[in-house]
């Protein structure tokens, strides 16, 4: 959705409110144009690509406070829709859900404005995934390490001959997701090489055994 689309859209949904205040103060295309100018300078370079802003706090005068006040939760629906299209669009990763939130600035002159911009980062954000097991079932890939073996007690069981009770981990490694064979009798094999130890990347299948596991990433 671009800046043109997200006021037409804002124009419709507020059904002439819009078209009434923007006349005497602040317009929501605007804040949109200010709101994709924070995200361009704040994002940043991160290990698996460029990480944009999350989090955005547009600071209003009281007017134009008010004015917005009848109509404030569809104006950020659609500046959070706006900023999570346009990162989508460039490929930019954010950490998290887009939010918007429109706070009154007592000492801002009427259509005066700005933007608090911040990264809000869920846990483990830049890693997330999981494990799809033969029967279907997903084992989430988190904080913990997740054990595969044929020792009941481990995370994933296997339960073949061919495993060994320690057979395999899969962990989190700073913003990697590790695989490491456990000195087993009869190997871990990852897309059909036997491996040690070696990151995981999206589809990739693991292979213990019989059973036939694959890394889905976020």
């Amino acid at each position: 959705m671009g800046l043109s689309s997200f006021e037409s859209r804002i124009e419709r949904l507020v059904e002439g409110a819009f078209a009434r205040t923007s006349r005497r103060g602040l317009q929501p295309a605007e804040i949109g144009r200010r709101l994709i100018r924070g995200i361009e300078i704040e994002r940043r370079v991160g290990v698996k690509g460029i990480v944009a802003p999350n989090s955005f706090n547009v600071m209003l005068s009281s007017r134009d406070y008010e004015d917005f006040e009848g109509f404030s939760s569809t104006i950020c629906s659609e500046l959070e829709k706006l900023a999570t299209d346009h990162c989508s669009q460039n490929h930019y990763r954010l950490p998290g859900p887009v939010s918007v939130t429109l706070v009154e600035e007592s000492s801002f002159k009427p259509s005066t404005f700005a933007i608090d911009v911040e990264f809000n980062e869920e846990e483990n954000f830049m890693v997330g995934g999981f494990l799809l097991l033969p029967n279907g079932m997903k084992v989430a890939v988190e904080k913990q390490v997740i054990t595969i073996g044929r020792m009941p007690g481990a995370t994933v069981v296997i339960d073949d001959p061919k495993v060994s009770r320690q057979h395999a981990q899969v962990f989190v490694d700073q913003d990697k997701v590790i695989l490491s064979d456990l000195g087993s009798t009869n190997g871990t094999y990852l897309n059909g090489l036997r491996v040690a130890r070696t990151e995981l990347k999206g589809q990739d299948e693991i292979v213990i055994g019989a059973a036939r596991i694959v890394f889905v990433e976020n």
